[in-house]
């Protein structure tokens, strides 16, 4: 029987090769993983509520209705979740407190890439007193603890979803600026990079076509972590009553309001807090996909 040099050497055939890419294997790894798949369905579907809350929510989050003030989960009919202390459907409330959530967290990280990935490119590229400035910079900004800080900016400008998208921001980019640094110091020195500079590529596309592409797989798993980190200081801050003001929903908020009255009606705590627990667990599972399937020591 004869046997191909594909099959001893048990590789993929060539033409299977060709169409192979580290994007392409890191896919097929992260399929395989089957609490990462069930992370991205948790993640999928939130973003679906988020997205598509108009169409989903069985009412508006702000309608009232002062004849069905804190009614039980099917109690009655068209309130499958029941209300909420003024009324409000409470299936709306929470798919509309998905909105908010995904907005925060998603927007949040935006930021973040925005300022830490320049920021941690610059320094780690250029190195010398650049290197000195940005890093004592980073260091300072550290000191600030991120959300006793953030309670001090909404304490002093008041809430609502864009301040605390920018208090949550101020100190989120630290991580990602730390780890980019790291990331070009490692890689500015191999053999491609100096090639490059002996042919004259100019610094921004070195940094830009060489290093960054080379430097992604640890910052999107540090994105996929860093998602329900501000989520959950946004449900912290709204817990304590100074983030999303009314009448935008916020799972945080529902939890904060329901104090007063948990100990009748229970599932004013215990429905937000579900979805907060899921959510991060599902971006938690995903972050940890993510780090294995675009792991180079992956080798199949």
């Amino acid at each position: 029987m004869t046997v191909s040099a594909a099959t001893r050497l048990d590789v993929a055939p060539p033409e299977e090769r060709r169409h192979r890419t580290l994007w392409h294997d890191a896919a097929r790894r992260f399929m395989r993983n089957r609490l990462a798949v069930a992370g991205l369905a948790i993640v999928v579907f939130f973003l679906s509520l988020a997205v598509f809350a108009d169409l989903v929510a069985p009412y508006p989050y702000d309608r009232v209705y002062y004849d069905r003030v804190l009614r039980f989960p099917f109690e009655l009919a068209g309130h499958p979740l029941g209300t909420d202390e003024v009324g409000r459907d409470y299936l709306s409330r929470l798919i509309y407190g998905a909105r908010t959530s995904m907005t925060v967290g998603i927007a949040v990280q935006m930021v973040a890439l925005v300022i830490g990935v320049p920021l941690g490119s610059l320094a780690g590229f250029v190195g010398g007193r650049t290197d000195f400035f940005i890093s004592r910079f980073i260091d300072i900004m550290t000191a600030f603890p991120g959300l006793m800080f953030s309670i001090l900016i909404i304490s002093v400008w008041g809430g609502g979803i864009t301040k605390v998208i920018f208090a949550l921001s101020i100190t989120s980019w630290i991580g990602i600026a730390r780890l980019t640094r790291g990331q070009i110091l490692s890689l500015r020195e191999k053999e491609y990079v100096e090639a490059a500079r002996c042919v004259g590529v100019s610094r921004n596309r070195i940094i830009l076509r060489h290093l960054l592409p080379n430097a992604l797989t640890p910052i999107l798993v540090a994105i996929s972590f860093g998602i329900p980190a501000a989520m959950f200081g946004e449900a912290g801050l709204s817990f304590l009553g100074i983030g999303i003001n009314d009448p935008i929903p916020s799972w945080g908020k529902m939890v904060g309001v329901s104090n007063a009255y948990v100990r009748v009606y229970w599932h004013l705590a215990l429905f937000p807090t579900v979805a907060v627990a899921l959510s991060m667990l599902g971006f938690s599972f995903v972050g940890d996909g993510l780090r294995d399937a675009l792991d180079p020591k992956m080798i199949e």
